[in-house]
């Protein structure tokens, strides 16, 4: 293999295929030189990473090499060409404006190149906003754990809810998220819910971020893979076998109680009185006609309280108790200066509703209430 290819280009793929190796200090990269293209490719049990780089190829082939090593090299290159040159046993590495840079990479012999798989059917297909997919992922994923002891807490699951709606929901048991999208969609797309690991829903998140209009999602009939696809960069997910509870069951259907806060305020309270409460990070919530007062003591050592002036509050008068980490998580979530407090009383989950949120976007943040007992 004899390719020639801008740093910029390799140092960009190269970070994006980087989601696809599980263990830096072992995984390996595939280059593959075809034509005029440089292909790279990642993948570990969860996730296949592809990239495709348009380069000078003096000579095809493909090698593989240490992940970690490589991207550590890329990075630290100067900017300029990349000449990347291959023998038996080694990948030499040569740049700088007069190639006065070489360094030596070993090769992994025993790896064979994958290609990318390809969907049998194409009715599974919908081009989404990649703005819209990004805030529906952002919305969710602090409620999907990198691992945990409930299986379904460890995916987020994407399902459809109407004629051009999508839903990613994502809860670990004592609080629960879910952000509806909407855009045009076939009839076909998304037949099944299916469950994303948290893994994988920050690679989909990455790709939005690098500000591509639209992201063509694809699932395989078999309801296995779901691919992300932009033009020369794609992402092959292995859906989770996790079937995902009928969480539908704890979303509350009335909410009698009702208010409106200014989220920065809030968050500001809650910050203050929360330094009170210790490792439990307990906060009492007291609604009255008056004001709204946050309060919190740790053991009867410590103890913080501030109250918030309502201004047209008709609910009842009640307390009850959340974990102010679960709070806090939503305050960095959302980016509505209004949040809406609903509850229907100390027992039920309270739900936090952003006043404000993108077109077409309906998000909702359920926790629940600790019982006395805890």
């Amino acid at each position: 293999m004899l390719v020639h290819i801008p740093k910029n280009d390799l140092a960009l793929a190269i970070s994006r295929v980087q989601g696809a190796v599980a263990e830096k200090n072992l995984g390996h990269i595939g280059l593959k030189a075809v034509q005029k293209k440089l292909r790279i490719m990642a993948a570990d049990k969860v996730l296949a990473i592809y990239c495709d780089l348009d380069c000078n190829v003096e000579q095809q082939g493909t090698v593989f090499i240490p992940a970690k090593f490589f991207a550590d090299v890329v990075k630290e290159l100067p900017q300029g060409a990349v000449c990347l040159q291959s023998d038996d046993s080694w990948l030499t590495v040569t740049a700088g404006q007069k190639g006065e840079f070489t360094i030596k990479l070993p090769l992994k012999e025993d790896l064979n190149w994958m290609e990318a798989p390809k969907f049998a059917s194409s009715s599974n297909v919908a081009l989404s906003p990649s703005n819209k997919i990004s805030y529906m992922i952002e919305q969710v994923q602090f409620c999907v754990a990198q691992e945990s002891a409930r299986s379904y807490g460890a995916v987020g699951y994407l399902h459809r809810i109407g004629e051009g709606t999508v839903r990613l929901v994502g809860t670990d048991g004592f609080r629960l998220s879910y952000c509806d999208v909407s855009f045009p969609m076939p009839k076909g797309f998304l037949p099944e819910g299916v469950s994303i690991s948290k893994r994988a829903l920050n690679e989909l998140l990455r790709m939005c971020h690098e500000g591509f209009e639209e992201i063509k999602l694809s699932i395989s009939d078999d309801q296995t893979t779901l691919c992300a696809e932009v033009e020369g960069y794609r992402i092959f997910i292995l859906l989770s076998a996790v079937k995902y509870p009928n969480y539908q069951g704890v979303v509350p259907k009335e909410q009698p109680a009702r208010l409106e806060v200014s989220r920065p305020m809030l968050q500001s309270v809650a910050k203050r009185v929360l330094l009170a409460a210790g490792k439990t990070k307990a906060l009492q919530m007291h609604f009255s006609t008056e004001a709204l007062t946050l309060s919190s003591k740790n053991l009867g050592s410590s103890e913080g309280r501030e109250k918030i002036e309502l201004a047209n509050y008709q609910g009842p008068e009640c307390s009850l108790a959340i974990n102010g980490k679960y709070l806090s998580d939503v305050f960095v979530t959302t980016s509505s200066d209004e949040l809406q407090i609903q509850f229907k009383n100390h027992e039920d989950p309270v739900v936090l509703v952003p006043a404000k949120e993108p077109k077409d976007c309906l998000s909702r943040h359920i926790l629940v209430p600790i019982r006395e007992s805890e």
